[in-house]
């Protein structure tokens, strides 16, 4: 599993390539790129905290957004789950599956919390705590970068 708060990888078995950011908020200020990037290949976001319990997954295709699911587990409605566009065949399944163990469960879990991610990993064959082991994939790039230097760091030669 690499470590580090950006890296990539290509999965052997599903063919498709992640690129991990510790930034939550990476993929709604890069819409722009991924609207491009999916006029030639398929592409995914998916973002997570944990924290607050917020997920959400997007399928973008021929430089539009096809369908975006998204959990908020914060306020009163445990069952949040905001819908848009045309859901893939597995959707209500898993909404299902999740809404039934919400519903045995009580409010102590948040299963709704992992219908987004779910959702991607059908597809994509990899959810955000997974780990994963070098035979899986064709290989990580971690990517590094360069951190800005203070004034006083410039200053000193730091």
């Amino acid at each position: 599993m690499p470590d580090g708060e950006w890296w990539i990888a290509k999965f052997k078995k599903s063919d498709w390539t992640i690129l991990w950011s510790e930034n939550e908020d990476f993929g709604q200020h890069s819409i722009e790129q991924v609207a491009q990037l999916s006029k030639q290949y398929e592409t995914y976001v998916c973002e997570v905290n944990e924290t607050v319990m917020w997920s959400s997954a997007e399928f973008w295709g021929e430089g539009q957004q096809v369908w975006k699911v998204a959990h908020s587990g914060v306020g009163s409605d445990i069952l949040d789950l905001s819908e848009t566009g045309t859901l893939p065949d597995g959707f209500l399944k898993l909404k299902q599956e999740h809404a039934s163990a919400q519903h045995r469960d009580g409010d102590g879990v948040d299963h709704i919390f992992e219908v987004p991610l779910d959702l991607a990993a059908l597809d994509i064959g990899f959810r955000h705590e997974n780990y994963l082991e070098q035979s899986e994939v064709e290989g990580f790039l971690t990517i590094v970068i360069p951190q800005k230097k203070s004034l006083l760091s410039r200053i000193l030669g730091r």
